[in-house]
């Protein structure tokens, strides 16, 4: 992170796997930017570089927040949760774009956000179809510099139990060894490494288009 500049950066997920250990890892930084978060419910960390705008994602359109430098967007839900098509595309589709919206007004000249291995918008596959209809919304918001994280399968404590991806997560763990070379781009890869090399992008040149697929999130953390 640029220690010349101190806008805040403006965080959507912040309570999800990789936005909490996003805005962990940016208020540990005790002479970095402050964070905005832009949330359902307070998360109810005690620290005074922390704003929270606490709005209903179907409304974050509307939702006022101070200038900002940065945008970063870890929106997203399961289908499990989301119970259907329309449900999910509200969140990881109309959620984010209206985000990616409301950082412009508030001049962001520069957004982070983490999407999904195997994006699309042509897929086949309607998870990964939605995710790249999400990337493409996203680059046409008129950002100077956009970054793009594509993760594997994510590893941490969830706060919601997910059982068909708890075993997921046992079972690719068991074989991660094994995914080196051409397999790398496979690897299950923690939250907090989603997090570190979102920080490692933000703090460097960024401009135009910049796809950081799972491999490279993995070499970025470490």
């Amino acid at each position: 992170m640029e220690k010349q500049d101190l806008t805040p950066f403006l965080v959507a997920g912040a309570s999800g796997l990789v936005g909490r250990a996003l805005v962990g890892r940016m208020l540990a930084d005790e002479g970095g930017p402050g964070v905005v978060a832009v949330v359902r419910r307070p998360l109810g960390i005690g620290d005074a570089r922390l704003t929270e705008v606490v709005t209903d994602f179907g409304q974050v359109a509307s939702a006022r927040v101070p200038p900002v430098g940065t945008a970063c967007c870890a929106l997203g839900t399961t289908m499990a949760k989301a119970r259907s098509e329309a449900a999910f595309r509200a969140v990881d589709l109309d959620a984010v774009a209206a985000f990616a919206g409301l950082a412009r007004r508030a001049g962001a000249k520069r957004f982070l956000l983490v999407s999904a291995l195997g994006a699309d918008p042509r897929s086949r596959v309607f998870y990964n179809r939605v995710k790249g209809e999400a990337e493409e919304a996203v680059k046409g918001a008129g950002f100077e510099g956009l970054a793009v994280l594509r993760p594997s399968l994510l590893l941490g404590d969830r706060q919601e139990s997910r059982p068909a991806e708890t075993v997921a997560v046992v079972a690719s763990s068991l074989f991660s060894w094994a995914m080196a070379g051409p397999l790398a781009r496979w690897k299950p890869v923690p939250a907090e490494s989603v997090a570190a090399a979102m920080l490692a992008v933000a703090g460097g040149v960024l401009e135009g288009v910049r796809i950081v697929e799972n491999d490279e999130i993995h070499r970025l953390a470490a």
